[in-house]
């Protein structure tokens, strides 16, 4: 059987590997559905509605911000204690009304006891898992563990903690802390990265066999 010239196996890896890469570069794209590129940020009382900042370390009243949400009429926003466990009460949640733009915020909330927390969102027709957010309430003169209301400019919080604290660890102080960026589930891209790889693994494994058989290898 005639093998094949080293050249012509090594355009050919070359090739797939390529094709692999565009493939997997326009599969997030093409699978995109509206609100998948959107975002929510934690605003302390006093950050501009605008601001793309995201303020992991807030006082007693703090907001939402939801940004690039094209295509979604409103989202659906839910608090919880971090870590978070099944039958976990709300510690508040609303709705927030969005422009053309994906854009929208919340009103003041507030009643939230000091402690760490997940603000989770959905939207309708979403894809896969809520997205979510860990930040830390510091509101020493706040109220009890008994949760209170809040309320979300567009939406109603109506939070009731029933006696259960917050609990879990506390992320350190000042610019946030490693739990609050690891926890982010915001952000995109690994599944696409894993891919790329997966495929650049392939289009070496070709090069190898092509170099094997140039040199009469098995």
């Amino acid at each position: 059987m005639t093998t094949p010239p080293t050249r012509a196996l090594l355009r050919a890896a070359l090739a797939t590997l390529a094709l692999s890469t565009v493939t997997l570069g326009g599969a997030s794209a093409a699978f995109a559905a509206p609100g998948d590129n959107g975002d929510v940020k934690v605003h302390r009382e006093n950050t501009p509605d605008n601001s793309q900042a995201n303020e992991p370390q807030v006082g007693c009243t703090f907001k939402f911000s939801a940004f690039n949400f094209v295509g979604v009429p409103t989202v659906q926003w839910n608090i919880v204690a971090q870590p978070s466990r099944p039958g976990d009460p709300s510690f508040g949640n609303g709705s927030i009304t969005l422009d053309a733009t994906g854009y929208g915020f919340t009103g003041p909330v507030s009643g939230v006891p000091s402690g760490m927390y997940k603000v989770e969102w959905t939207w309708a027709n979403m894809n896969g898992a809520p997205k979510s957010k860990v930040f830390r309430v510091h509101c020493p003169d706040g109220p009890n563990n008994n949760g209170g209301n809040n309320n979300g400019g567009n939406g109603n919080g109506g939070g009731h903690g029933h006696g259960r604290p917050p609990h879990g660890p506390v992320g350190a102080g000042g610019g946030g802390s490693a739990q609050l960026a690891a926890e982010d589930s915001s952000a995109f891209g690994v599944g696409a990265a894993v891919a790329a790889g997966l495929a650049g693994t392939a289009g070496l494994v070709l090069i190898r066999r092509s170099r094997r058989r140039a040199h009469g290898a098995a």
